[in-house]
């Protein structure tokens, strides 16, 4: 089975962060054993924030397999990350 991983790059004082977390925390109890999600500080976590590129949060990465399939900058609705989970989740 794929290894799907949904890392969510964040900042405590980001509105649309906060926002995002709960729709994270939604989806991972929708996804629990199917996907790992994880949660990035970006101001602690530097240097994986700028390995990731990540310039503006939230950022949010999706990968199977650890290579990225999808990149999003900014707040993401619940049922596009739901979508993309889903399809990540079909491939082969």
């Amino acid at each position: 089975m794929s290894k799907i991983v949904l890392t969510d790059f964040y900042t405590n004082t980001c509105g649309y962060c906060r926002e995002e977390a709960l729709i994270l925390e939604e989806l991972a109890e929708a996804f629990a054993g199917k996907v790992e999600f994880r949660m990035v500080d970006a101001e602690k976590d530097w240097e994986l924030a700028e390995k990731c590129v990540v310039f503006s949060v939230p950022t949010l990465i999706l990968e199977r397999d650890g290579e990225m399939v999808e990149r999003w900058n900014g707040f993401v609705p619940g049922d596009e990350l739901e979508r993309a989970l889903r399809e990540a989740l079909r491939r082969p």
